[in-house]
């Protein structure tokens, strides 16, 4: 009898808040949060009160019908896509009005009023992932050309005869890493390679701006094979030399490039800021380029030293 008086007094403990024309309603049943939105703006912010370095937040678009989990790591970032998700089971039932279920995580949620413009008024592009098939053994005894970038990373690579290139990158640590095929963060074809419950994951991304790049709208890039190991992340990639998307960049037999990479202590990409490198490369059909440690020691600083001047 007790265990059901808690149960029926857990389920009437409604929290509502308002923040201008929204409303929230939030009820706790078995460690499990039911949300309830009101609201005639397209995005609505849930925050969480008390939190510190690391903070959550929903982000709820009513016009989609969809809530995604947002973290940011430390106190001047801005909110980025959470690998974990664990809110589920939406369902609008009109178009102003939003349900979902989330596992409880000790906080008070609210409507966090000081959202961002650029991300309240940006189209909603859910995230495209890569996942490898776990029956492909990696390798890359058939490549025959590389570069060896600074201590930590190695790209191999061939040319098919179907014009397009196979890619190995690998990486003398576990972590993310990412590989852009141009000079910065303003209108750069990338990708990224995440490890995601010991696996990886292969995102195509266009960077617009100095910010997380968001994925690219046309897939041009396949994830072939992977080995993740506690020192050491391998993937295999393979794309067209020209996709034929105006923002992939066009690669060429013998033609040189500014590249650039960055990676950090996470499995996941993340703001990277300064750990950014770029590196000469020329696309030959065979043979080994290095790039030592100094040069891009140089790079860096030249790229802090360019953002400080700016």
């Amino acid at each position: 009898m007790a265990q059901i008086t808690n149960k029926i007094l857990t389920l009437s403990l409604i929290l509502v808040y308002a923040s201008a024309q929204i409303q929230l309603y939030t009820s706790t049943e078995n460690s499990v949060e039911k949300y309830l939105i009101t609201s005639t703006e397209q995005l609505v912010v849930i925050g969480f009160e008390g939190q510190q370095e690391v903070r959550d937040y929903i982000f709820c678009r009513l016009k989609e019908c969809i809530c995604e989990d947002m973290v940011s790591k430390g106190q001047r970032s801005h909110p980025k896509l959470n690998q974990i998700q664990t809110t589920v089971n939406f369902e609008c039932l009109n178009e102003n009005t939003i349900q979902f279920e989330r596992k409880e995580n000790g906080y008070q949620p609210y409507v966090w009023n000081n959202k961002p413009q650029e991300v309240e008024s940006r189209p909603y592009q859910s995230q495209k992932r890569i996942t490898q098939a776990s029956t492909v053994t990696y390798t890359d005894s058939d490549m025959t050309s590389s570069i060896t970038v600074g201590s930590e990373l190695e790209l191999k690579w061939k040319f098919n005869t179907d014009d397009t290139i196979e890619m190995c990158v690998c990486l003398n640590k576990k972590a993310w890493v990412g590989v852009g095929f141009g000079s910065g963060m303003n209108g750069v074809d990338m990708f990224a390679i995440n490890i995601i419950d010991g696996a990886a994951e292969l995102l195509d991304l266009y960077s617009t701006s100095e910010d997380t790049p968001p994925t690219d709208t046309t897939q041009d890039i396949t994830l072939i094979s992977s080995s993740i190991t506690d020192t050491a992340v391998k993937a295999r990639i393979k794309r067209k030399l020209n996709t034929g998307d105006s923002k992939d960049a066009v690669l060429a037999k013998g033609s040189s490039y500014t590249w650039s990479y960055a990676s950090s202590s996470s499995l996941v990409m993340e703001d990277h800021k300064n750990n950014v490198a770029e590196f000469k490369i020329t696309l030959s059909e065979s043979g080994s380029q290095q790039v030592s440690q100094g040069n891009l020691l140089q790079l860096v600083f030249g790229l802090i030293a360019l953002n400080l001047i700016i």
